[in-house]
């Protein structure tokens, strides 16, 4: 699997559009997994817990912003 960041606001477009994260960027140098990542539902609940994991872009945003940290970039899978 390779994947590829991209800038939120370009992003923010390929989301809109149906496609999934693999991961989120966030400004802490924390990255947080997304739905593409493909591991297991007991391992990202996991995460989630954590805060390591997030479903969606808002879901990230609020994690990174209770962190006070912003996303700056959006891991994809390419195709």
């Amino acid at each position: 699997m390779i994947t590829s960041l991209v800038e939120v606001e370009v992003a923010k477009k390929r989301l809109a559009a149906g496609e999934q994260p693999y991961a989120f960027e966030i400004s802490d140098q924390i990255s947080m997994l997304g739905p593409a990542c493909g591991f297991g539902a007991s391992y990202l609940h996991n995460l989630q817990t954590k805060g390591g994991y997030a479903e969606s872009f808002d879901e990230a945003s609020q994690i990174a912003t209770a962190r006070g940290a912003i996303i700056t970039g959006i891991w994809f899978v390419k195709p």
